[in-house]
């Protein structure tokens, strides 16, 4: 028995060696193929499949090497050897086809393609298989071919519509993919959500849309809903948002789903700016399906849409583009509109999110709308008691520090600050945010290094909204912090800014920037003191302190935020849209890392836009 474990150790050792080695060259070849050295590759490759003709990986390497080196006789050589011994491997036909297509004897190339399929007639695999070696090569008509011959014996025709469609999208022939995708609809509706996605994949495209709605109506003679459905889509993506209404609205007749439909059409007309569309069908919704569970959010929904007219007014005269700036108090009767709906709302769903949210609004409309802060503080207040665990109540305590920073009640602002950023329930984003308000808070109280730490909290995650104004805060503190005096006095300006005392803090913006000793404080004052001119309007004023600033070039560290603002008051204060072009071509030319480049090239796309 001894003898016989020690004979075979002996045997076994030799073939151990023998495996490795194999796999130690074949690593080498792959190696050479990989850095392009294929030539060498391809040596190792032939002694390997030499030795082991029946090992497949070596086989694909070779061919793969020849297809590199364009030894086509060779690769074709090699195929065929193999179509010998197994003459119903049908990958096998798919690689020769391939690589008479790559010598360019595309002829011979559909030849052993068209005999591989006429081989095993019936197979559907078979089919799709040689499609894909087509559309590798990119022949898509005889992809086309292949495919539609699957398509005829497949016990599922929808998997080689989707192929088809796909193949029709690539080439530009729209009506042929829409025509795929309406089968597939056609006669399985629970696919609808995936055929929508691959439409408006490609609906941008010239032309996709109005073909891909030509099909689409031809083929609701069919009486399918889901067809209804996709149309309705294309209408809403085309902007013929009442069309797609007048779909909705008949589909629903037929349709036991509570209105969940209407509701979202409601939703995405909202989100597409079309308020009185979706207040429209917020309330079809409501009439048609009382008792259904989408009654409340379409309610919310139609208050907003309530607000939303309050939004418009106050775009009229949209001052958005200031760094500060006051909107004007807004017609009562608007307000006293949406503030009833959302009171409705509240005696309607007491103790509910949607009550909580009705509640957050009215508090906002109140503070933004018509500065009202004792007013809104009630509201925001009754969240705070009556909904502790609503996910508004952070939001209520976000406003009512604000109110309190109004109000100079500094530690009542840093208390509601605390509770947000205490709750490990909060999101990421909001905490950040109220990082930077508390840090504004004890900037404003003189607490700088205080500041300091907050705002280091906030650098740790870039992406956040936040982020440009926490680096901001965050630069102003620590170049400055020798200058405690000037920085107390801007302090107490950027304070008065958030008050919209403009003409005040412009005075003291003024004071620092006029102190020579502030070095690189007297810089960010003089800023401050354009931002402030311009929610004062004072368009000439704001553009000659800018040219002062850029006039010291490299000295002056906000020159990329100068060139800035000179771009956004041409653009829309001036109404200059080649002078604002010059500004911001001329901040990208000479601050390639400024924090500004993103905005700066979103407004140029927009000037483009508008001149073309």
């Amino acid at each position: 028995m001894v003898k016989r474990a020690f004979l075979i150790f002996i045997i076994s050792v030799p073939f151990a060696f023998t495996q490795q080695d194999l796999v130690n060259r074949f690593l080498l070849a792959q190696n050479f193929e990989q850095s392009g050295e294929f030539q060498k590759a391809k040596q190792i490759y032939e002694e390997l499949y030499g030795d082991i003709p029946s090992n497949l990986q070596y086989f694909d390497a070779l061919n793969r090497v020849y297809l590199q080196l364009k030894e086509y006789d060779n690769s074709i050589s090699i195929i065929e050897s193999r179509l010998k011994i197994n003459g119903n491997d049908i990958n096998l036909y798919g690689l020769l086809g391939k690589t008479y297509y790559m010598k360019g004897e595309e002829n011979k190339a559909f030849d052993t393609w068209d005999k591989a399929i006429q081989k095993f007639p019936g197979n559907q695999l078979n089919c799709r298989t040689i499609a894909n070696y087509a559309i590798e090569r990119r022949s898509f008509e005889k992809a086309i071919e292949y495919l539609y011959k699957g398509k005829k014996v497949a016990d599922d025709p929808g998997m080689f519509s989707y192929d088809l469609a796909g193949i029709y999208s690539l080439t530009m022939r729209f009506k042929d993919a829409a025509r795929e995708y309406c089968e597939i609809i056609s006669s399985n509706s629970n696919q609808y959500q995936v055929v929508e996605s691959r439409i408006l994949s490609y609906i941008k495209k010239p032309d996709a849309l109005s073909q891909t709605i030509d099909v689409v109506k031809e083929s609701r003679e069919k009486n399918i809903v889901a067809i209804d459905y996709l149309l309705a889509r294309l209408y809403m993506e085309d902007g013929r948002f009442e069309e797609a209404f007048e779909i909705y609205l008949e589909a629903d007749k037929t349709q036991k789903n509570e209105g969940s439909d209407l509701y979202n059409f409601a939703n995405f007309a909202y989100s597409e700016k079309q308020f009185e569309l979706a207040a429209r069908v917020y309330n079809e919704l409501v009439e048609r399906h009382p008792n259904s569970p989408f009654v409340s959010p379409a309610k919310l929904g139609y208050a907003k849409t309530l607000e939303e007219t309050l939004n418009r007014e106050a775009a009229v005269n949209d001052n958005s583009w200031k760094p500060f700036y006051k909107i004007k108090i807004i017609d009562n009767v608007n307000i006293e509109k949406a503030i009833t709906s959302y009171s409705e709302l509240v005696n309607q769903y007491p103790r509910s999110e949607i009550a909580s949210e009705a509640l957050l609004r009215i508090g906002r409309i109140l503070l933004y709308k018509q500065y009202d802060n004792l007013y809104a503080e009630k509201y925001f207040n009754r969240i705070v008691k009556e909904y502790p665990v609503s996910k508004f109540v952070f939001d209520a305590y976000c406003e009512l520090a604000n109110i309190n920073i109004l109000g100079n009640d500094f530690a009542s602002a840093e208390k509601d600050l605390l509770k947000v950023i205490n709750n490990k329930g909060v999101g990421e984003e909001k905490i950040n945010l109220a990082r930077y308000e508390l840090a504004k808070v004890n900037f404003y109280r003189g607490d700088f290094s205080s500041a300091k730490n907050l705002l280091r909290e906030i650098l740790n995650n870039l992406k956040d909204n936040i982020a440009n104004d926490a680096i901001e805060l965050s630069l102003l503190l620590n170049t400055t912090l020798n200058d405690s005096s000037n920085l107390l006095l801007f302090a107490r300006g950027d304070l008065m800014t958030t008050r919209g005392e403009y003409k005040e803090a412009s005075a003291i913006f003024g004071e620092i920037a006029s102190d020579e000793r502030s070095f690189v404080l007297r810089y960010r004052a003089r800023l401050k003191e354009v931002e402030t001119e311009l929610a004062l309007d004072n368009y000439e004023r704001s553009i000659s302190i800018l040219q002062e600033i850029l006039d010291e070039k490299e000295q002056n560290i906000y020159a990329d935020k100068a060139l800035y603002l000179l771009g956004r008051i041409y653009q829309y204060g001036m109404k200059d849209d080649t002078k604002a072009l010059e500004m911001y071509e001329s901040l990208l030319a000479k601050f390639p890392n400024s924090l500004y480049l993103d905005m700066t090239r979103e407004e140029i796309i927009k000037i483009r836009n508008k001149v073309s």
